[in-house]
């Protein structure tokens, strides 16, 4: 062993003194538990975000939608009142439904609940629309139709409402504010 030479004083005092383990670090256990927090409050946010985007574009579509649809009926010579009252309900559905999308990404469970509801109201007036119309087949498939999505979309925000109401109940204001800031 040329060229290695032991320390002749440490060594003994080395092998005697105990082990101070440095790994893993000490768990801190505030830390931890506010880390649990936060991934609970991210698991229970993110289906509501996704509704809420979901809700804020079908929104937009009823708008958009819904003012062809009454400048459209107002533009022939007779106009026609049940596609008017198409029109002014999915300005209506798209309006609240922009305003409540925000709402509900906050677990609101009222917002899922008056989403539901907005979607049923637009089933209703289209169903009263198709009803017009009934003796052709047309209308027959664009009540399928609105049956499947708008009754699909109120039931989907309607299941929505124990999720939301578990995180407000479950998650505290300050893990709900930090979960909302981080980018989608």
């Amino acid at each position: 062993m040329r060229g290695r030479r032991l320390p002749s004083r440490g060594v003994a005092a080395a092998i005697r003194a105990p082990r101070v383990a440095r790994w893993p670090p000490a768990v801190d256990t505030e830390r931890e538990k506010d880390r649990e927090m936060l991934t609970r409050a991210a698991t229970l946010r993110a289906p509501l975000a996704k509704a809420a985007r979901l809700a804020a574009s079908n929104g937009m579509g009823y708008l958009v939608f819904g003012a062809l649809t009454v400048l459209l009926s107002l533009s022939t010579d007779v106009a026609d009142l049940a596609a008017i009252g198409v029109g002014v309900t999915l300005l209506y559905v798209g309006s609240s439904t922009r305003r409540l999308a925000p709402r509900l990404s906050d677990g609101d469970a009222a917002a899922a609940r008056a989403l539901a509801r907005n979607e049923l109201v637009l089933f209703g007036a289209i169903s009263i629309y198709d009803m017009a119309g009934l003796a052709r087949a047309f209308y027959a498939v664009v009540f399928v139709i609105t049956l499947l999505y708008q009754g699909g979309l109120a039931r989907h925000f309607r299941r929505l409402v124990p999720t939301a109401e578990a995180y407000v109940a479950e998650v505290p204001e300050w893990a709900r504010e930090a979960v909302a800031s981080l980018p989608h």
